[in-house]
């Protein structure tokens, strides 16, 4: 039921007094929902904008949140947005989040989406262990969720950068990622991340390559996804540059 229709309800039934106090936690819900959707996308935004201080401010206000599913979900998600940046991170923020089980409660994607993040969240710190450990739970809940193929991606870039030869493979992986964010179909509650790094990473690759119109196409969409991410933004001015230089 709408809290629109049940105030309707309710004020025709008792008095306004305990109409307001009987709606009250429901707007007292309805604001933190919109006040952590905010969070959320500071943290995004601080993010792509390469902003370490933003994601620091929105985890002073997430501390103050409380520590329900969601609040610590984005309390951890925030850590390691900071942690991807190099800046100033917590290592006992980013190590909670990579030790974190999904709530009891949770099962399906939800608990999936759980599991991701903690794999994100130890690769970022190192920990091979948990990350195979996260990214086995995840598979368990959600074989086909999206982000678990951007995480292998994510895993083989280490290499890649190692070993030039991983790189056909990171690209395939890279590839997988994108056609699985494509199939996907999100619900209202799901984080929206990961999408725009997959294919800005294409673009990345299809550049490397020479392949620019490939690139331009790839990058047109990351920045469709995430208009301020300055990673693909950069990306997109070197393909016009490269175009430039091709005429």
């Amino acid at each position: 039921m709408s809290a629109t229709l049940l105030a309707m309800r309710l004020t025709k039934a008792v008095s306004p007094t305990l109409a307001c106090l009987a709606l009250a936690p429901l707007v007292a819900r309805a604001e933190l929902s919109a006040e952590l959707l905010d969070l959320a996308a500071r943290v995004q935004y601080g993010y792509y904008q390469a902003d370490a201080r933003a994601i620091e401010a929105a985890q002073v206000a997430l501390d103050r949140l409380g520590d329900s599913p969601g609040v610590v979900y984005y309390r951890d998600f925030a850590a390691l947005r900071l942690a991807q940046l190099g800046g100033r991170d917590d290592d006992k923020r980013l190590s909670d989040c990579a030790r974190r089980e999904a709530p009891a409660e949770r099962a399906g994607r939800a608990a999936a989406e759980a599991a991701v993040l903690a794999a994100a969240c130890a690769l970022a710190a190192s920990d091979e262990r948990r990350f195979e450990q996260a990214l086995a739970r995840a598979r368990a809940f959600d074989d086909d969720h999206p982000r678990i193929a951007l995480l292998e991606a994510w895993a083989l870039e280490r290499s890649a950068a190692r070993n030039p030869g991983a790189r056909a493979e990171l690209e395939a992986k890279l590839a997988a990622a994108a056609a699985a964010f494509d199939a996907w179909t999100p619900t209202i509650d799901d984080p929206e991340w990961g999408q725009a790094e997959a294919l800005a990473a294409l673009g990345e690759g299809a550049l490397a390559r020479g392949d620019v119109r490939a690139a331009r196409d790839l990058l047109e969409r990351a920045l469709l996804l995430a208009p301020d991410y300055s990673r693909a933004v950069a990306l997109r001015t070197a393909v016009q540059g490269a175009r430039a230089s091709q005429r």
